[in-house]
């Protein structure tokens, strides 16, 4: 009778024990499984930012194409070569401009701004990244705002114009070659990604070649060999705008993936 007890209390102790065991297991597997949804989690909400931050650089980009495209009617006007259509074209390239601006500011100071800042992504790589672009693009956008438009249209005169209008279509080519690059980074059309990007990176090196060819060009040469140096005012606005140009097409080319 007490060989059967200690025999029966034996296998219910084994049986207990394998109990807990079994459930010590399945609390670790359901742990694991936990923390692997909790980093998956945090995965997708970096790249929702990720892609929030994207957007931005593309509306940022699309605000300076507006006030590039304003600064060119504004400098069209200030040729006085169509004087029934000179006051339109000023005004309507000034709203432009102004409109472009605030746009590029209300990416980089609005709401969805601050609501990616107060969901602890001030820190993230991309964020850094967001405001450098938009500071940079500011900095380009005041420059063509203290554009003078005063004084004769002088042979000297006409000619800067028509390099600081190169100078946008270039920035233009960059911005619009950096939105095609984004585009095709999404991963949202397999079949014309790969082109997407491809073609959106020839536009950047394309931009940046033309603003190189500007600045040091032949058109450039003959201007200071002609005693057109820094000492002019233009001319040092001109160098000063190139400067600020190529430090957003830079920006641009190097955004991370």
């Amino acid at each position: 009778m007490r060989k059967r007890m200690r025999f029966f209390g034996g296998i219910f102790v084994f049986i207990i024990a394998l109990s807990l065991v079994t459930l010590g297991s399945a609390n670790a597997v359901d742990m694991n499984d936990m923390h692997g949804m909790m980093a998956d989690m945090k995965d997708m909400h970096g790249m929702t930012a990720d892609m929030d931050m994207h957007h931005m650089h593309i509306m940022m980009s699309h605000g300076l194409s507006m006030v590039t495209e304003g600064s060119n009617l504004v400098m069209l006007a200030d040729m006085k070569m169509a004087p029934s259509l000179d006051q339109l074209t000023m005004e309507h390239g000034r709203h432009m401009m102004a409109n472009g601006k605030e746009m590029i500011e209300q990416m980089m100071r609005g709401p969805e701004m601050k609501n990616l800042h107060m969901a602890g992504h001030g820190s993230d790589p991309l964020m850094k990244y967001t405001h450098e672009l938009g500071n940079a693009m500011l900095e380009y956008v005041d420059i063509l705002e203290s554009m003078g438009m005063q004084g004769e249209m002088s042979d000297n005169m006409m000619t800067m114009h028509h390099m600081h209008i190169l100078i946008n279509h270039a920035l233009d080519m960059a911005v619009e070659g950096s939105n095609l690059v984004m585009l095709g980074r999404m991963d949202m059309a397999k079949g014309v990604d790969k082109e997407s990007v491809e073609h959106g990176e020839m536009m950047i090196s394309g931009g940046s070649k033309l603003l190189t060819e500007v600045m040091g060009g032949t058109a450039m040469k003959e201007m200071h060999g002609r005693g057109v140096k820094m000492n002019n005012s233009m001319m040092a606005y001109t160098h000063k705008l190139g400067a600020a140009a190529q430090k957003v097409v830079d920006l641009l080319s190097g955004m991370p993936k």
